[in-house]
């Protein structure tokens, strides 16, 4: 009885995860602002949104301001990665394994978390990259999430806030 039932959830998963690895090839062809790469034909962003196909961050960001519609903590980490041409197989693999990218993934791009704290010393009330129970070894997928939205990881214990991109 029980490789059988073991023998079904095996076959259910493989049924059920093949659209998922044919969208993660599907992917691999779309960069920058094509939507359609993981939303297909659904519309996320208003109609009178201009069309993002040819876009980058450095354009989001004409409109996107801090003083006028900010985009930080809306978007997921994966959309800042796709407007900036970083593909998917650059942190998952070729293969698209899924899997999160390890933090030596995330200093190999973004710099050493040393350096990062530096650069982020300024912020108020506390600096988001130094932290006096981790020093600056926090795993950066705590607060970075890729394929959802980012949080504050101190927020679990502490009252004090800021923006997550």
């Amino acid at each position: 009885m029980i490789p059988a039932t073991v023998l079904f959830c095996v076959m259910t998963a493989v049924v059920f995860s093949q659209p998922c690895i044919a969208a993660q090839r599907e992917q691999a062809k779309y960069g920058g602002g094509e939507c359609a790469g993981c939303h297909g034909h659904v519309r996320k962003l208003p109609q009178a949104h201009p069309d993002t196909k040819v876009m980058n961050l450095q354009s989001c960001k004409r409109c996107h301001t801090k003083e006028n519609r900010e985009i930080r903590e809306k978007l997921p980490g994966s959309h800042y990665h796709l407007l900036a041409n970083i593909r998917c197989e650059q942190c998952h693999g070729k293969d698209h394994e899924l899997k999160v990218p390890t933090m030596e993934q995330c200093v190999a791009c973004h710099g050493s978390t040393t350096k990062l704290a530096e650069k982020t010393k300024g912020v108020k009330p506390r600096n988001p990259h130094f932290s006096p129970h981790y020093g600056t070894e926090l795993d950066c997928n705590f607060c970075h999430h890729q394929h959802t939205k980012s949080e504050n990881y101190c927020l679990q214990c502490h009252s004090f806030g800021f923006k997550t991109p």
